[in-house]
């Protein structure tokens, strides 16, 4: 008990930092993932600063739609254009990455800007660096807001897409359960635990319903007849993962093993997906990281009952 005391606060300080690296890891959609849609993102952003500079700066008519041209060429050119050159800088995409992709648009737009404007002779009196200092602080302002609502935007849309991958996995749950009322679809599977202290669990693959790790303990909950029954094993997730290596069981979390066949239903918001475990009022958590794979586990789980 003292050690665990001890862990805890010892790790309390640096729980802020792990969170926020948990977070900047955490997979986000690379905009619209359609070339289309993300040209007339890019195309809505620079007439948002059109109308906000009409509005709030008084500037020429003729500056303003420079500078929001050349922002919807900077936009064009890194959302659509800069993937297809160098498709491996956007492979697993994070929030992090978006952040950083996000200020990397802005000092572009605002050196292309300065540059353009010193090419047509804009404001003679200052020089190239002198006006790159004098555009920045405009950039960064005037691009926090439209930055902010595409933000939003894509935030919704990956809500979207997790609601509408929650409902079509449902739907291939219900046909899992009506195949599994056949009797042609009905296996006994035993399956072996063993543990680092050469304790083994043996219990039929169809009623084993998850597992949850802590540290080097992981609890396995299986049902017997009417009841749920659990039991605590000293052995590490990873090891039980290879010992479960097979089409039903799969790795949804850091922290859980759970069996397709035991998902009663799937719930999807912004932050990821639930499994209701059937039988229980437990869900288990899915990373966001792993959400498309049990998701398309889901669909081939029932193409594999229909072939059999």
């Amino acid at each position: 008990m003292k050690a665990t005391v001890s862990r805890t606060t010892f790790g309390a300080p640096f729980r802020p930092m792990i969170r926020f690296i948990e977070l900047m890891r955490a997979p986000f959609p690379y905009y619209l993932n359609d070339d289309r849609k993300n040209t007339l993102l890019a195309a809505g952003i620079s007439l948002f600063l059109v109308a906000f500079m009409f509005v709030f700066q008084h500037s020429y008519v003729h500056k303003i739609f420079l500078i929001s041209g050349i922002t919807f060429v900077i936009l064009f050119l890194n959302i659509v254009m800069l993937p297809k050159v160098v498709p491996s800088l956007f492979d697993n995409w994070t929030v992090g990455k978006y952040i950083a992709f996000s200020f990397w648009q802005l000092l572009m737009d605002g050196f292309a800007i300065a540059v353009v404007l010193d090419l047509l002779n804009f404001h003679p009196e200052s020089t190239l660096g002198e006006k790159i200092l004098y555009i920045y602080p405009s950039v960064l302002s005037n691009g926090v807001i439209p930055l902010s609502i595409a933000t939003l935007l894509l935030r919704n849309n990956m809500l979207q897409e997790n609601l509408r991958s929650a409902v079509r996995a449902n739907r291939e749950l219900d046909k899992i359960k009506h195949l599994k009322e056949d009797p042609a679809h009905t296996r006994v599977n035993v399956i072996t635990i063993y543990s680092d202290t050469k304790e083994t669990l043996e219990l039929p693959l169809a009623d084993l319903l998850y597992v949850e790790a802590s540290d080097n303990y992981s609890t396995v909950y299986w049902r017997n007849g009417q009841t749920i029954e659990k039991r605590m094993l000293r052995i590490n997730l990873k090891n039980i993962e290879g010992q479960l290596d097979n089409y039903f069981a799969i790795r949804c979390h850091r922290s859980f093993i759970v069996n397709i066949n035991a998902i009663d239903h799937v719930t999807g918001n912004a932050n990821g997906y639930k499994l209701s475990i059937r039988d229980t009022n437990f869900s288990v958590p899915v990373s966001r990281a792993k959400g498309k794979e049990v998701i398309e586990k889901i669909e081939q789980l029932r193409n594999v009952f229909e072939l059999n």
